[in-house]
């Protein structure tokens, strides 16, 4: 029996990496330790846990020791109070990473799996079932998506025979333990904001299912630790897309969850052009503006925002399928059905159950 190979995931209690470690831990191929700035809920048994912090160096390489492979899950994303917080985004996404790959090097890591972003291609134009030829984005959308490019840069440098390395770059991700996308949808149709589709809503869409952005971090690192030197080679040192394999309208995609959820699924058109105006508006003038008195107004109304709703973001992943056989285990409809189990407290049923129970207590 060979023996288990010992790994760690950074941002292992977040969302995505928590869907990473509960395959890890199915696959019993693995000792598995997290290492996140918070301790990892409900961890499967066996896990181990850590409290740190990827930008001091010495916790990385205590915690990196002894390690056979690494997934750098870690991110500091733009969502809530850290939505402007370039300082946030510039120590976690690239100070972090850059210790994670020294750290790596320095305890003879074999395999680095970094997690990128579809977005590092992404510039506000159209992009239909692009692969990995698409240039890096040279005007970023947004100084997260930036900091992401300088990440996987890093991490792509990094390949060498002794550390081999690898990113991911998943498009539009959903599914249990999601804090942003199903909880700021729920947000918008409560006060009366999904009633509405930005543009013509033909525009695709590439939504993607956690537990299968986790099989492909899986896999990736099968092909890393290969005893086939040609099975590392040809993946080592690359960038891959990976997605459901089957992009949707992106407005239909949110009527759906809307739908499953119980609220009215979007209707009623609302011009691009004034809506990407109004928002520049607000973005670009009135929020510097009020910086002053009322500091940094957090709002889900930006251009990049309403670029990604309204521009067709479709990538191929045929490189993930050739190179290391992935294949979305889940479909989009059953992935979707999966999901919205782990919402029902957001329904619109419970919503108003909330509320007549307010109402009663008044």
């Amino acid at each position: 029996m060979s023996r288990k190979l010992s790994c760690l995931v950074t941002g292992g209690s977040g969302f995505l990496g928590q869907h990473i470690v509960r395959q890890l831990a199915e696959s019993k191929k693995y000792n598995i330790t997290v290492f996140d700035v918070r301790p990892m809920a409900n961890a499967p048994e066996g896990v181990i846990s850590l409290v740190a912090d990827l930008r001091k160096l010495d916790q990385v390489e205590a915690a990196i020791k002894d390690m056979d492979i690494v997934f750098h899950v870690a991110t500091a994303a733009p969502t809530g109070e850290n939505a402007l917080n370039i300082q946030l985004m510039q120590s976690v996404n690239v100070t972090g990473t850059e210790n994670v790959i020294q750290a790596c090097k320095s305890c003879g890591v074999k395999a680095l799996i970094y997690t990128s972003s579809a977005s590092v291609v992404f510039e506000g134009k159209p992009l239909k079932h692009v692969d990995e030829d698409c240039p890096y984005a040279s005007k970023p959308m947004d100084y997260y998506t930036r900091t992401k490019i300088d990440g996987e840069k890093l991490i792509l440098a990094a390949n060498s025979k002794s550390l081999q390395t690898v990113a991911l770059r998943p498009s539009g991700i959903f599914g249990e333990g999601d804090m942003v996308f199903v909880p700021t949808l729920v947000r918008n149709a409560r006060k009366g904001k999904m009633k509405y589709i930005i543009g013509s809503g033909e525009n695709l869409m590439d939504f993607t299912y956690a537990g299968n952005v986790a099989l492909a971090h899986l896999l990736a690192a099968d092909a890393l630790t290969s005893c086939d030197t040609s099975t590392r080679d040809r993946v080592a040192g690359k960038a891959y897309f990976i997605t459901n394999d089957e992009p949707v309208p992106f407005w239909n995609f949110m009527g759906d969850t809307c739908a499953e959820l119980g609220y009215p699924r979007p209707a009623r058109h609302l011009p691009f052009f004034l809506i990407i105006f109004i928002a520049a508006i607000f973005e670009y003038v009135i929020r510097p503006l009020v910086k002053p008195i009322m500091g940094n107004l957090q709002t889900d109304f930006t251009v990049n925002r309403i670029l990604i709703a309204t521009t067709h973001r479709s990538f191929s992943c045929n490189r993930a399928k050739k190179d290391f056989g992935y294949r979305p285990a889940i479909k989009l409809h059953d992935a979707l059905k999966k999901s919205i189990t782990a919402f029902e407290h957001l329904s619109y049923d419970n919503w108003q159950k909330e509320l007549t129970g307010a109402t009663k207590k008044k």
